[in-house]
């Protein structure tokens, strides 16, 4: 039997429509949303996650701190940023800090598709 594999989307509001989150349920994953900090924190400090994606509103900071967040808990996440902001050096201070994607507009669903197995199967 597979192991279902489960992905925090983290967004300082809910994904719009929830796009992101219907195609990863729909490609077998389970799947949680939430936009409050606390919660973020309070979910991985409770529950198994195996991938928290940063949703499109997020801030480089809100991101950031999440990422010290989950290094001072100890867990190993990987964590994807999916962001309609072009900020090529908040880009790269994630990428120093760990960050395994960003995936930028326009959004390819079949991309960020791939790169989640991908990323889920190391």
């Amino acid at each position: 039997m597979e192991r279902k594999f489960n992905i925090l989307i983290a967004d300082k509001q809910y994904d719009p429509g929830n796009i992101f989150k219907e195609m990863l349920n729909k490609s077998g994953y389970y799947t949680v949303s939430l936009s409050a900090y606390s919660e973020i924190i309070d979910l991985l400090a409770q529950k198994r996650v195996d991938l928290v994606i940063v949703g499109i509103t997020a801030t480089i900071e809100i991101c950031e701190s999440l990422m010290r967040e989950i290094k001072r808990m100890n867990l190993k996440i990987p964590v994807i940023v999916i962001s309609s902001r072009q900020d090529i050096q908040g880009k790269e201070l994630l990428i120093e800090r760990g960050l395994k994607e960003w995936i930028s507009q326009p959004f390819d669903m079949e991309y960020i598709k791939r790169r989640v197995k991908e990323i889920l199967s190391v």
